[in-house]
C-alpha cells in the first residue's frame, strides 16, 4: 500500500515547533520568530525575578481550584458526548490556566466582548 501524501505536510518547517524562552517582557516589530515569556519553569520555580509575590496565596489558591473543577467538568461532559447524551462539547484540557489567567486579572468593573 504506498504511503499517504499529505501536500504541505511533507514540508513542516520544525523549527517553528520548539520554543525559547525568555524572562523579557519585550515586544517586537519584526517578523523574527517570538520567544515564549514565562515566569515559571516547568519544575514551579521563579524564574522572572519580581513575580514571586504579585498574586496573593488565596487568589493562587482560588485559581488552582477552578482548573481543576474545569478539568473534572471537562472529563464528565466529554464522556457525556462521546457517549452521545449531548450534542456538542469541547474541551478546554491543558488550556485550563489560559482561561483562568485571563479571567483572574478582570476586575468587576471590567467589560468584556467576547
Amino acid at each position: 500500500m504506498p504511503v499517504r501524501s499529505f501536500g504541505a505536510m511533507d514540508e513542516i518547517n520544525h523549527d517553528m515547533l520548539e520554543h525559547d524562552f525568555t524572562s523579557d517582557m519585550e515586544f517586537k516589530s519584526s517578523n523574527e520568530k517570538i520567544k515564549c515569556f514565562r515566569v515559571m519553569d516547568s519544575e514551579g520555580n521563579i524564574v522572572t525575578p519580581g513575580y514571586d509575590d504579585k498574586i496573593s496565596d488565596e487568589l493562587i489558591l482560588k485559581m488552582y481550584d477552578s482548573m481543576v473543577t474545569i478539568n473534572e467538568t471537562d472529563q464528565v461532559y466529554n464522556a457525556a458526548q462521546r457517549q452521545a447524551r449531548i450534542s456538542f462539547y469541547m474541551t478546554q484540557q491543558g488550556e485550563e490556566a489560559s482561561g483562568i489567567g485571563t479571567a483572574a486579572a478582570l476586575n468587576d468593573q471590567d467589560l468584556i466582548f467576547p
